[in-house]
């Protein structure tokens, strides 16, 4: 007999059984065929794979219980097995509290217990354990039910009050104590003791009528719940109630304030409505000494004025409260008063405008308002330097018994200045002031401009600074030319930071005319103009000749018995530098000239002067004084006073400075003003010296008015510049009538016999 041997068959298909976190055990059955030879042993060789992820899984079997009944004081263990890979997350939760204060958990990787010793009604609830891992989660619900006695009824709340019942209402324990409630136990305890009173011990409704109280004697109330288990914690109102039908006594009246015809009373609401809602107040009065209340009036508020009182009489009050079942017992105030204006001196708070100055630009809008006191109420005035103001197109005045509001609009730089608010009552007089500054675009630079050093390419000019500087300190000077016979202007320099410039780059015998502008950081002024500049060179020797005239002398100081005049240096020296000048006067009425000296002269008479440059060749023309000047220590009156504009409350003047100032500089100009038909004259304003116009403004409209100007130095005032045509203040339809003469003068006046003819051209500016 011959034998083969072959391979083994295969074994069957190889089991995981048990599986740990480091190995597994595997199991297989034996090959069918064993390949003719007993099996010697097996290979067994694995392959490395992903772990396998499972979802979270509860392990509930048979004796798995979800609700869970203790008695209170036993303990409470709740278990619950799980598994999944990787190892899920366990927690537990308690929608009501907070369960790491109470429990004890203790979870491991297949399980979790939650323990809680001695446990309360108040551990009774809904329990979830979840387990969570990366392929998901699962939960589940444990209801705990402790019996014991429930937990406090809800908030008490009362209603139908009366003078010997009320009626308590609650809600049900949120806490039953794993039983049914059976019934209430409502009791009530005089507020004045400290023992309670059982009212009723099996109340089965939430609602119960509390009877036979004392009338007028405050109580407090308690409600508990009783299960099988016993009665649980009571509700109790934190205040007493009072049993009455009418309401509480309002509290506390008190007399707010006083005038001289009425009395302003002020009350809180009583304790208690007497069961039904408050409908109002009775005001009751009588005057001191007397027995008998009268009715002041009705309210449904807290406070009240009591009015059509006698001034310097004494009342008492008193104030009932009012519902559906009548009124209260009356609240009397803590005493009497006598019905009198108080005394109290007239303030203004300024606290909210920063160092009481106000700033704003030219052309908006500033406000200046001032809380205000004071008892009686204060009239109010406001006025901008000395002139008071009155509410006009642009000025708006709105005054209360608290507050005081100025509003300018289209603000102007003569706006800038003091605002005094006077308040005055009986009490007495206060003042106070508010600075505004106006800022803006600079004035004009002060003229004229000197032309000095002139060369046959250059020449300095040199001026002053403006009078007006805007607000605002001048940044710098803006200098400009134009040559004879073109009307563009050429920028010299924009940036000019002196009063002085030196213009080069002229063009020889060519005319120039220049004019300097002052800037600020709010803009630039209007320029000023020079006169006529022409250009040259040397001439030749030929042609050197005395200089040409000087400019028309200027007297610009007087005194009672001297004059100080002035010039600018001829428009030609003739080739040779001026050596000096020959100064001559003559009285207005003698042909004869006086050499140099101008003293000696006397006061009050008119004089004439004029000046003769002299160079080495010989001496020049003179030029005389336009007009003769009088001696004397005060300026001559102002010049070409006029109206230039009217408006319903305004009237705005304008005018030149006099011919001479009197021999001191001048301080300023005075505008007086008349109404037409008298003869009483009252100062308006002092204005500044470099001021030539003025509105003024808080007239009467259709009233008719006088104006004059005086001039003004150290030595006194001028005589004065009248109009000697009443001026109506009134809009009007046009805006100026210009009358220009050409070619004669308008001042000769009723020329009887003699026939004048002038030239008028009329220009009507609308």
């Amino acid at each position: 007999m011959i034998f083969y041997s072959v391979t083994p068959g295969p074994p069957s298909t190889p089991e995981v059984t048990k599986i740990t976190k480091n190995s597994m055990t595997v199991v297989w059955s034996r090959p069918t065929v064993d390949g003719g030879s007993e099996i010697s042993g097996y290979f067994l060789e694995k392959l490395q794979t992903v772990d396998r992820l499972s979802a979270p899984e509860l392990d509930i079997d048979a004796n798995f219980k979800q609700t869970h009944i203790v008695r209170a004081g036993a303990s409470i263990r709740l278990f619950i097995a799980f598994s999944g890979r990787p190892v899920p997350t366990a927690v537990w939760s308690k929608a009501d509290a907070n369960l790491s204060l109470r429990a004890d958990i203790q979870t491991t990787d297949s399980f979790s217990t939650l323990t809680v010793e001695e446990c309360n009604r108040n551990d009774a609830g809904k329990y979830v354990f979840t387990v969570e891992n990366n392929s998901g989660s699962k939960s589940i619900t444990f209801t705990v039910k402790v019996l014991d006695t429930p937990g406090p009824p809800g908030p008490i709340t009362f209603k139908d009050v009366t003078r010997t019942s009320i009626t308590l209402m609650w809600d049900a324990p949120v806490l039953d104590g794993g039983s049914r409630i059976h019934h209430y136990v409502v009791e009530k305890r005089e507020a004045s003791r400290r023992s309670w009173q059982v009212v009723s011990s099996k109340c089965t409704r939430q609602i119960f009528k509390v009877t036979d109280l004392a009338e007028g004697m405050p109580y407090y109330y308690r409600v508990s719940a009783e299960n099988e288990y016993g009665v649980g914690e009571p509700c109790e109102l934190t205040e007493p109630v009072v049993a009455t039908e009418e309401p509480a006594p309002p509290k506390r009246l008190d007399i707010v304030d006083t005038t001289k015809s009425s009395v302003v009373l002020a009350w809180l609401k009583p304790d208690h409505d007497g069961g039904s809602r408050i409908t109002g107040y009775l005001l009751e009065m009588r005057q001191k000494g007397s027995d008998s209340w009268t009715g002041a009036g009705q309210t449904k508020q807290l406070t009240f004025t009591v009015e059509g009182l006698v001034e310097n009489t004494e009342y008492e009050f008193r104030v009932k409260a009012k519902n559906d079942a009548g009124y209260s017992e009356p609240r009397e105030a803590f005493s009497s008063v006598i019905v009198k204006e108080p005394q109290i001196e007239p303030t203004a708070d300024l606290s909210d405008i920063s160092r009481q100055l106000i700033t704003c630009k030219a052309g908006s809008t500033f406000t200046i308002d001032i809380p205000i006191s004071g008892r009686p109420a204060p009239k109010v005035t406001w006025k901008l330097e000395e002139m008071r103001l009155k509410e006009t197109e642009r000025v708006t005045i709105k005054t209360t018994k608290d507050r005081t509001t100025l509003t300018v609009k289209d603000s102007m730089r003569g706006d800038s200045g003091k605002y005094y608010l006077t308040l005055e009552n009986t009490a007495g007089v206060k003042t106070f002031t508010v600075t505004v500054v106006v800022i803006g675009r600079p004035g004009p630079v002060t003229g004229p401009i000197e032309i000095s050093s002139v060369s046959a390419e250059s020449c300095v000019l040199t001026w002053k600074e403006p009078e007006d500087d805007g607000g605002s300190d001048i940044t710098n000077y803006i200098v400009e030319k134009r040559e004879s016979g073109t009307t563009a202007w050429q920028l010299v320099n924009s940036s000019v930071k002196r009063t002085q410039i030196k213009v080069s780059h002229l063009t020889k015998y060519q005319e120039y005319s220049f004019r300097v502008s002052s800037e600020n950081r709010f803009g630039v002024s209007k320029p000023v103009e020079s006169k006529t500049l022409l250009t040259f060179s040397s001439p030749p020797f030929s042609c050197l000749v005395p200089p040409s005239p000087p400019s028309r002398p200027e007297v610009y100081s007087v005194s009672a018995s001297a004059m100080a005049i002035r010039w600018e240096e001829p428009y030609h020296d003739g080739g040779s530098k001026v050596i000096g000048y020959w100064v001559e006067k003559k009285e207005r009425n003698t042909i004869l000239w006086t050499f140099y000296r101008v003293t000696g002269l006397l006061e009050g008479a008119l004089y004439y002067f004029r000046v003769l440059p002299e160079n080495i060749y010989g001496i020049g023309e003179g030029c005389e004084t336009s007009d003769a000047v009088l001696v004397s220590d005060v300026p001559m009156v102002p010049q070409k006073l006029e109206v230039i504009d009217t408006t319903k409350s305004t009237v705005t003047l304008a005018w030149e400075k006099p011919l001479h100032d009197g021999g001191s500089r001048l301080t300023g100009y005075v505008i007086e003003a008349s109404k037409a038909g008298t003869e009483r004259w009252l100062k308006v304003v002092t204005l500044k010296p470099t001021v030539f116009e003025h509105t003024i403004i808080s007239l009467n409209e259709g009233e008719q008015y006088l104006f004059r100007v005086r001039a003004q130095n150290q030595k006194g005032v001028s005589e004065p510049r009248e109009i000697v045509t009443a001026v109506t203040v009134q809009d009007r339809k046009g805006r100026y009538l210009l009358l220009k003469t050409i070619g004669s003068s308008l001042h000769q006046k009723n020329v009887i016999g003699t026939k004048q003819v002038f030239k008028i051209s009329i220009i009507w500016f609308s």
